[in-house]
Parts: C-alpha cells; structure tokens; sequence
C-alpha cells in the first residue's frame, strides 16, 4: 500500500497507547510522513507540543484545549466578542472541564469541524493514553443520553456520525512488544471496535528490537555469554507478546525499530520504518 491510499482511506486518524509507547512520536511521524507524500496534513494535540517534528510546507501543528474548543464554537455561533471576553477572565476553560464529558466532546467537536472545513487532506490526532481513548469516543453519547436536544446533543451527534464512519474517522493503537501493553491495547482495542464501533486501522508495534540469531557459545567469554542470553531472553519475550497480540487481534502490524535518537533524528528515523511498514500493508 503507498502512504497516499493508507492516510487517505479516512479523513481522521486518532493516535492512543499506553503511556511510554511513543504515541506522540508516532503521531508526528505519521504527520511528517502524510505531508512528505504530497497530502496536506494537520497534527493536533490536546496537549502542549511533546514531540519535536520536522518543519514541513504541507504540516500544520495544532494544541486544541476544551476551552479554545468551546471559544471556536462561540464564535462560530456570532458569539465571538463575548467568548473572547470570557476567554480572557478563564472561565471559558473552567466551564468547558466542569460537566463530565463536556471537555471529550468538545475537543472531538473542534476536530469535527477541522474535518468538515477540510482543513487539510489527513487530520493526525496525538490523542490519550489507551484507557482514556475510550472515555474520549464513549462521552458524545453519554451526554447525548442525558441531553436530548440543544446545542450539545446536535453537537454530539455530529461527532458520533464522525466516529462511526471509517472513511471519516479511525483509531490506531501503539504498543510496544512487552506482554503488559500489548494485554492493555487489545482490551482497550477490542472495547473501541466491539462496543463503542469505532473502525481500527493497523496497531503500530513501536521500540522493537532486532531478532538475536542462534550462536554457539561455546567459544565465548563468560561476560560474552552473560549479554547473548540476556539479549535472547528479551527478544524471546518481545516475540511472545507480539505472537498474543497476532492471535488476540486480527489486525495488521507496523512494527517500528527501537533507536537510541530523540527529537527530530528520532522522528525522521520512525517515517523510515513506518513508510517500510505502510509499503507492506496488504
């Protein structure tokens, strides 16, 4: 598959994992990666920026907050003055985080909105930690339960028929090969994809490590022998993880080498693989 037909079979792509995965760095190399094929990509964060991305004409980096979600709402309602006045005095961020569930709606709201002015060709989402991905994608419907009409419940279901559209919108899940998060994304995944109906795109395998090919040590120092049975251990355990995470999950794997880079040599080094990765997609 060429990166083009990979971002473009949605419109939205939501990043989660278990914290420590990667999840921004993998996001922002998905990002670089969409603008390097030509498409016109937007990164948005719900946070202040976590990860160093390369500069690029085609990438624009977003942070989107409930309280600047809520002001763009305002305003875009004719309220703009007095959002703005709100804005300045913090209440605005006060009452968008006070009811439970507001602060999720309205983030995927302004992401919902990003879609519809096509604001660019792939929208990158560096969403939350496995866990909360599914209190983010639960909350439209749960306010939209306890609010049948109004501003809010059109607002949830417009980002409902977001989330329930593959074309529009996908969650992709990062992992790293050890047994814990790999347990976590598969039940994080299978919750998203069996009860909420979220559509999944492939699970990023992040921080892999080479395959230890079978040596004689017979020949070797103790020292020597010492690190080759610690590096087989290791790559023996990573293999078990992904092999529960093949057989608990029927999806297709990108699988990212673990590098001793940060910023944006790290950056640049995970579009190499994931554009590897993206190649081998049936």
């Amino acid at each position: 598959m060429e990166p083009h037909h990979f971002f473009t079979a949605q419109r939205v792509l939501i990043v989660a994992g278990k914290g420590g995965v990667g999840k921004s760095a993998v996001a922002g190399s998905l990002a670089l990666l969409a603008a390097r094929s030509g498409l016109r990509a937007l990164l948005v964060s719900f946070d202040a920026e976590t990860i160093e991305v390369p500069a690029h004409e085609r990438l624009e980096r977003v942070t989107v907050t409930p309280g600047n979600a809520l002001t763009d709402y305002l305003a875009s309602k004719g309220m703009g003055l007095i959002s703005r006045q709100l804005a300045k005095s913090g209440i605005v961020e006060l009452v968008a985080t006070t009811a439970p569930g507001l602060d999720d709606l309205l983030v995927l709201g302004r992401i919902k909105a990003f879609e519809n002015e096509l604001r660019a060709d792939i929208i990158i989402v560096d969403g939350p930690a496995a866990g909360h991905a599914i209190d983010l994608v639960r909350a439209p419907l749960q306010l939209k339960r306890a609010l049948s009409s109004g501003p809010i419940a059109q607002q949830a279901d417009e980002v409902l028929a977001m989330l329930a559209d593959g074309t529009r919108c996908k969650i992709l899940m990062v992992t790293t090969p050890a047994m814990t998060p790999v347990q976590e994304t598969v039940e994080a995944a299978t919750e998203l994809r069996d009860d909420v109906h979220i559509v999944l795109a492939p699970v990023v395998v992040n921080k892999t490590e080479p395959a230890v090919p079978q040596l004689s040590t017979s020949e070797l120092s103790q020292d020597l022998v010492d690190a080759y049975t610690y590096a087989s251990q290791r790559s023996q355990s990573q293999q078990e993880a992904i092999a529960v995470l093949s057989s608990t999950l029927e999806l297709p794997q990108m699988t990212i080498t673990r590098r001793r880079l940060d910023g944006e040599e790290l950056v640049n080094a995970m579009v190499e693989d994931l554009t590897l990765a993206i190649d081998s997609l049936p």
